[in-house]
């Protein structure tokens, strides 16, 4: 299959194995639904990452996007490879720091931040990327402190995959535009503030095809913190080229082309004669692929269609019910069957549009199915569990960590007393 990968995800006997385990003795012994990540995964992607810049430069530094997965334990695996965080929220600046991150290696980029969001995280001392010059003027009415600080810029052209992805353009919430850089920098210099970074994010989960877009926005990203350097008369430490590179999905899509990112911004940092550090922020390339989620059948029927209904729905896997996002499914005890037939297939909640297909008109092919069978859905590791919510009072579900042959349980399974907990 072209999923396969040694060490991570294998066929033998006709059955799916996660790491060194069977899917289905997985499912059997911790139950389902259920998020199973592949540690070594997750840090052969990180290293796949950082190997690739290092063959160009040592000034470069990893942020890890935690708003993928922010699970405390996979936080943990990543201090201890010397990444930094991307935090979009003042909890979960305070999570990365509760998982070992120290405050100066948690960056803070938001979007509307409120002035609470503020307080909390002068409160932290970690660093502030500003998204807005209302934030800026905000910040300044909250501390007197001469913070060190970057700003979020808008390159005007974005890339991802889906529309609601995206996040540099026009019609875009995220950054300062170009048209306003000389504002910002008036009013940081009127507050006292430090800029020493410049920040860009074009958007989220872009392949090959989306690369040279990308490479346009560093070049307009390394002509702007010129700019801006000539503008404030000292140089900058840092420019942030954000996130975004993403994962193949499906067989049509090619693996994210590491080697070319990583060669382009390198060489345009060198072709400008900047002394500035590098910094990345990806998330789905380091836990995307790593993270499988197992569900049951319950349901095998014929009713206007062929139906399997599992015991999962978008309270649990968000991203094909609001993107129509493909993710392979795979019948665990049945991988390479070639009696295959169409089927909708369907989670538990009471909404038509609960379907783990890109809409509920479109059918996969599939071995058939028997009820109590193991499905794993592929690729679940980025934004799956980070998403999830207790919709129809369908608690959150447990998350293992594999080793090879080891378990580790990471989360478990949210009770009624956890859901009830702050309301009485």
């Amino acid at each position: 299959m072209w999923w396969e990968n040694k060490g991570h995800l294998t066929i033998k006997d006709n059955e799916l194995i996660i790491g060194e385990l069977k899917a289905t003795e997985i499912a059997k012994e911790f139950d389902t639904p259920i998020y199973v990540y592949n540690k070594q995964r997750i840090l052969d992607n990180f290293n796949t990452l950082k190997n690739a810049f290092e063959k160009h430069t040592n000034n470069f530094r990893i942020h890890y996007a935690m708003k993928a997965n922010s699970n405390l334990t996979i936080l943990k695996m990543l201090s201890e490879q010397g990444a930094y965080i991307d935090a979009v929220s003042p909890l979960e600046a305070k999570i990365a720091i509760r998982a070992g991150f120290t405050n100066d290696h948690v960056m803070f980029t938001g979007t509307s931040v409120s002035d609470e969001d503020l307080k909390q995280l002068l409160d932290m001392d970690v660093f502030l990327n500003i998204d807005s010059i209302s934030q800026l003027k905000r910040l300044r009415k909250l501390t007197d402190k001469k913070l060190n600080i970057s700003i979020r810029w808008n390159p005007g052209e974005g890339a991802g995959h889906h529309a609601n992805t995206i996040t540099a353009g026009k019609y875009i919430k995220f950054g300062i535009p170009e048209h306003k850089i000389n504002e910002a920098i008036e009013e940081i210099k009127t507050a006292g503030f430090n800029l020493v970074g410049l920040h860009q994010h074009i958007g989220s989960g872009w392949l090959e095809d989306d690369v040279p877009i990308f490479l346009e926005s560093v070049d307009k990203t390394i002509t702007t913190a010129k700019n801006i350097e000539n503008k404030l008369g000292k140089k900058l430490k840092f420019i942030d080229f954000g996130g975004g590179p993403g994962i193949p999905y499906n067989e049509n899509e090619n693996p994210f082309p590491v080697e070319t990112y990583a060669t382009g911004i390198c060489q345009k940092i060198k072709e400008s004669n900047m002394d500035v550090q590098i910094a990345i922020e990806p998330g789905r390339f380091i836990v995307g692929d790593a993270g499988i989620l197992l569900t049951e059948i319950n349901t095998v029927e014929e009713k206007n269609i062929p139906v399997i209904g599992i015991n999962a729905g978008f309270n649990t896997l968000a991203r094909p019910a609001m993107y129509g996002s493909h993710h392979e499914i795979v019948i665990a005890d049945n991988v390479e069957s070639k009696n295959k037939k169409e089927y909708m297939v369907a989670g538990n909640l009471c909404e038509s549009g609960d379907v783990f297909t890109k809409n509920k008109k479109t059918l996969r092919l599939l071995p058939t199915p028997k009820e109590k069978n193991i499905i794993a859905i592929l690729n679940a590791g980025a934004y799956g569990f980070s998403m999830a919510s207790t919709y129809n009072s369908r608690p959150l579900p447990k998350e293992i960590l594999i080793d090879k042959n080891n378990t580790q349980i990471i989360r478990r399974q949210q009770t009624i007393e956890d859901l009830l907990r702050e309301q009485e």
